[in-house]
C-alpha cells in the first residue's frame, strides 16, 4: 500500500487532489492549515509548519508527497508574508518529506517561472523550483499550470473576473499561446496523480498544455 501525502488540502488544488485519491490501496494523508470543510474519509491533520520528524516514514518508491501550497499577495497581507507560504512552508514540507524517505514530490508552481524574472511573484517560485531541486528527491515533478479555472473556498473578485475573460478569449490561444489558456484546477490534480503514478525523473516540469493532455488521459 502506497501513501499519499497532500499538503494544502483546502485550497483549489489541494481539494480535487483529496477528493480524487480514492484508490483503496493508498492511504492518503491531509495536512491543512485550517479545519477542513466538508470533512473527508482521509486521516487529517491540521498544522501552521513542518519540520523533520513530523511526517511518517516513507516504506515505499511510490510514496507520494503533494504540495499544493500557496495563497495570495493580498490574501497574505505583504510580500514577506506571501513569500512565507510560497517557498519557506513548501522548502519545509520539501525537507521534512526528503527526512522520512519519500522520493517523489509533486508540487504546484506557475506558468512563467524562470530565473530572472523581475516579477516577484514569479520570482518567489523561481526560489522554491530551486530549493526543491537542489534537494536531490530521486523524482521531484514541478506543474506549472497557467490562470486556473474552479469553483474556490473563498471568492475573489479580481481572479473571478480574469477567469471571465481568459475563458472568453480562450479560442485565441492557439499555437505557441496555447500554454497561455486557462487550466481546470480538477485537471491539474487529475494530471498530478497521474504523473505519481508513473516513472519520472530527478526533475520533470509540466505545464499547462501538458498538463491538458495528461489529465484527459
Amino acid at each position: 500500500m502506497s501513501h499519499m501525502i497532500v499538503a494544502g488540502a483546502t485550497g483549489l488544488i489541494g481539494s480535487h487532489i483529496a477528493q480524487q485519491l480514492n484508490d483503496p490501496q493508498q492511504q492518503v494523508t491531509l495536512l491543512s492549515r485550517r479545519k477542513m470543510s466538508p470533512p473527508y474519509a482521509h486521516q487529517q491533520i491540521n498544522v501552521d509548519y513542518f519540520t523533520t520528524g513530523q511526517l511518517p516514514a516513507s516504506t515505499s518508491s511510490q510514496d507520494t508527497v503533494f504540495c499544493a501550497l500557496g495563497t495570495t499577495i493580498k490574501k497574505a497581507g505583504s510580500k514577506s508574508a506571501f513569500e512565507q507560504v510560497d517557498l519557506t512552508l513548501v522548502v519545509e514540507l520539501a525537507t521534512a518529506a526528503k527526512a522520512a524517505g519519500f522520493q517523489k514530490f509533486v508540487v504546484v508552481s506557475s506558468l512563467g517561472v524562470k530565473p530572472d524574472t523581475t516579477n516577484f511573484y514569479l520570482a518567489t517560485k523561481a526560489k522554491m523550483e530551486a530549493a526543491l531541486t537542489d534537494l536531490g528527491f530521486a523524482s521531484l515533478v514541478i506543474v506549472r499550470p497557467s490562470l486556473l479555472l474552479g469553483e474556490r473556498a473563498e471568492f475573489r473578485m479580481g481572479e473571478r473576473f480574469a477567469e471571465i475573460v481568459a475563458t472568453l478569449l480562450s479560442p485565441i490561444f492557439k499555437g505557441k499561446l496555447a500554454r497561455y489558456r486557462p487550466v481546470q484546477a480538477a485537471d491539474v490534480a487529475k494530471a498530478m496523480i497521474h504523473l505519481a503514478t508513473q516513472k519520472t525523473g530527478p526533475v520533470t516540469v509540466v505545464e499547462s498544455e501538458s498538463i491538458r493532455l495528461l489529465a484527459a488521459q
